[in-house]
Parts: structure tokens; sequence; C-alpha cells
């Protein structure tokens, strides 16, 4: 997470598409979900095209990065700390998580690290081809995808239910009233028989209640 390095141009509505179709993979109740059993889970089993994802655990010190990424191969290494904190539902820690998450989708070995002069990045790099900008953007539509956050419509709510910091809960609350467009996952159609919500998402042979969280027979 500490240094920089420079990517592929994405742009916000490109990050909040990929970040929503994982965030249908990852979440089967409600809003929140367990971040290390989706990586564990549905991220290392699909998402193979750079090489099959490896996770190494290791003790970090003061002043030592929480989390990090390499390729060659794709290796996800975690403070066990973190790791084990983000298991039992810590907000920064899941963040920590959902950060790296971004690295691994989005980005590759080819990435180029910006000078370590600040003054010099800035002459010549956009936030958008920032990889650190690109992976703090997935997290945070991640974990509280736009349409998610515009329904519960209140920043303590979010926190809460989406298990994020309470800063997060209120600029996520603010980001997605400004947007123009909204990426949200596509309704089947038809009420929940739990809470009358037409919000039921395909989630392979079930439908799970976007609202509730509850499975409908199909």
């Amino acid at each position: 997470m500490a240094r920089d390095h420079r990517v592929r141009i994405r742009t916000r509505e490109d990050i909040a598409k990929i970040a929503m179709a994982w965030w249908l993979l990852a979440t089967r109740r409600g809003h929140f979900f367990d971040i290390c059993s989706f990586v564990l889970g549905p991220l290392t089993k699909l998402h193979t095209s750079k090489g099959r994802l490896d996770i190494e655990f290791y003790e970090a010190d003061y002043g030592d990065d929480p989390a990090y990424v390499s390729f060659k191969p794709l290796t996800l290494h975690v403070d066990k700390k973190i790791w084990e904190q983000a298991s039992k539902g810590d907000p920064f820690a899941r963040y920590v998580i959902a950060h790296e998450v971004g690295h691994i989708l989005l980005h590759d070995e080819f990435a180029v690290a910006f000078s370590d002069e600040e003054a010099a990045r800035l002459k010549y790099v956009q936030k958008e081809e920032s990889g650190e900008w690109q992976a703090h953007t997935f997290a945070e539509l991640f974990l509280v995808p736009d349409h998610v956050a515009l329904k519960l419509a209140d920043a303590d709510l979010i926190a809460g239910l989406c298990v994020v910091s309470d800063d997060l809960g209120k600029r996520r609350l603010t980001q997605a009233k400004s947007e123009k467009t909204t990426i949200a996952p596509q309704y089947e159609g038809d009420p929940c028989g739990e809470c009358g919500s037409f919000s039921l998402l395909r989630n392979g042979p079930a439908r799970i209640c976007d609202t509730c969280g509850k499975a409908n027979p199909r």
C-alpha cells in the first residue's frame, strides 16, 4: 500500500463495474460479507488469468505495510493480525484486504513505480493512472456499492450494515449522491417473498434479496 505505481488508466465508472461484478459474487446475505472467505473462495477460484493466487502471512513490524501484492507468482502478502481481524469483521482490516483485492484484479507486474519525489510525480500522472487511487476506489465501491449507499441513505446505517468505518460510511453516501450514473445490479423483477422488495438478484440457482438477504425459490 505504501508506494504508488503508474498503471493503465481506468475511470471510476470502469472500476465501479468491476467492483459490482465481484460484489455480487461476494455478498449472499444482506450487505456484509466475510472478505477473507471471499478471497479464499470466489476470488481464488475464479480469478485465474494471472495464475493461481497464493496467500503468504507474515508478522508486520511497526512501519511495515499491513498487506501488499506481488506478481509472478501472484501472491497476497498479509499481516497475520490484519487477516484475523478482517475475518472477525474489523472495518479497517476489511478495508486493507479490499484494497489489495483491487490490486489483484486491476493490476499486474507491468506497473511502473512512480518517482519518490512527489513534485515530479504530480507533473505527469493523472489520478486515473495511479495504482493506489484505483485500489482505493475499488475498495470503497466493493465494500459499499453506490446503490447500497443510496438505498440505506444514512451514513451510520451504512457503516453499521456494511461494516466499514464511520468516515467511509459518510464519504460513500456523499459520493453516491453526487454521481450522475449509478452502477447497480440487474434485479429479477419479482417481489421478495419475505420483505416484498423488488430487489431479487440471481446468485447461481438461487435468488437472493438485495434488501433483506433472504433466499427466494425460483
